[in-house]
C-alpha cells in the first residue's frame, strides 16, 4: 500500500504543478458516449465497443470508434489483453492496435472482498494519416462494491508517446466513476475526469464526461475480471 501511496503522490504533484504553471482558460468540455456489449466464460473474456466522442464544448465530433477487446484471464491477478479500435476522425481514419498487461488485486473483506485495484500498463499503435504515433500508458483504478447496485471507482494515470514530432509526457488524467447495476446483464457507468495535454508549445486541459452503457450477455468466469475503463 506504500507503494500506491507513492504513486498516487507523484501523480497529483504532477498534475498540480503543470495546473499552477498554465491558465486555466485553456479549459474545454468533452462529452463521450459508448455501448459495450460483453461475453466469455472460464478464462477468457471478450468485448466490444461503439464509443463517439464530443470535443469543444460538446459542440464538435472528435470521432467515433468500434473496438475490440480479447481478454485472457492468467490467474487470480495478472490478465493479458490485446485489443483493436477502428476510430473514424473528421479528417482521416486511424486504425490503434494494443498490448495490454493488468495486475488486479482484491482487498476488504477476507471471504467477500468488496475493493479491487487495478493497475494497467498498456502499449498501442495508433496509424493514420500517413504517420505512425507510440504510446506507453499506465493508469490505476480503484474500484469499491457500496452496495448491490453501486460502484465507485476512482482513476489516475500517464500517457508517454514517441512519434515523428513529439517524445515525452503526453496526458495526464484523474477522475472518479459510479456504476449503476440495473440488473445481472446491465450497467451504466457514469465518469468524470480531468486532462492535461501537451501540444509541444503549451498545455491544455479538458474535463470529460463519460456515459457508458455496460451488457454481459455471458460472464461465467474462473476469477473475478477487472474493473477498468479502456480510454
Amino acid at each position: 500500500m506504500k507503494a500506491i501511496r507513492f504513486i498516487i503522490l507523484l501523480l497529483v504533484s504532477g498534475i498540480c504543478r503543470i495546473y499552477a504553471q498554465e491558465e486555466l482558460d485553456k479549459w474545454d468540455n468533452q462529452f463521450f458516449v459508448g455501448n459495450k456489449v460483453s461475453w466469455g466464460n472460464d478464462k477468457w473474456r471478450y468485448s466490444g465497443e461503439l464509443q463517439s466522442r464530443f470535443i469543444d464544448d460538446f459542440q464538435e465530433l472528435d470521432r467515433w470508434y468500434l473496438e475490440g477487446v480479447m481478454t485472457y484471464q492468467h490467474s487470480e491477478n495478472w490478465e493479458v489483453v490485446p485489443d483493436f479500435r477502428f476510430s473514424v476522425r473528421p479528417e482521416f481514419v486511424e486504425v490503434r492496435p494494443g498490448l495490454g498487461l493488468i495486475r488486479k488485486d482484491l482487498i476488504g473483506r477476507e471471504e467477500t472482498p468488496n475493493q479491487q485495484f487495478v493497475q494497467q500498463l498498456k502499449y498501442q499503435v495508433d496509424i493514420g494519416n500517413s504517420r505512425t504515433n507510440h504510446g506507453l500508458r499506465y493508469i490505476m483504478f480503484y474500484n469499491n462494491v457500496l452496495n448491490k447496485s453501486l460502484i465507485a471507482s476512482a482513476i489516475g494515470g500517464v500517457f508517454y508517446s514517441w512519434k515523428d514530432n513529439y517524445k515525452g509526457l503526453e496526458f495526464i488524467r484523474a477522475g472518479a466513476a459510479l456504476a449503476y447495476v440495473i440488473n445481472e446483464q446491465h450497467s451504466i457507468n457514469f465518469t468524470y475526469f480531468t486532462g492535461s495535454a501537451d501540444t509541444g508549445d503549451d498545455w491544455i486541459f479538458s474535463g470529460s464526461f463519460v456515459v457508458q452503457l455496460v451488457i454481459n450477455i455471458r460472464k461465467d468466469y474462473k476469477y473475478v475480471p477487472a474493473k477498468y475503463i479502456n480510454f
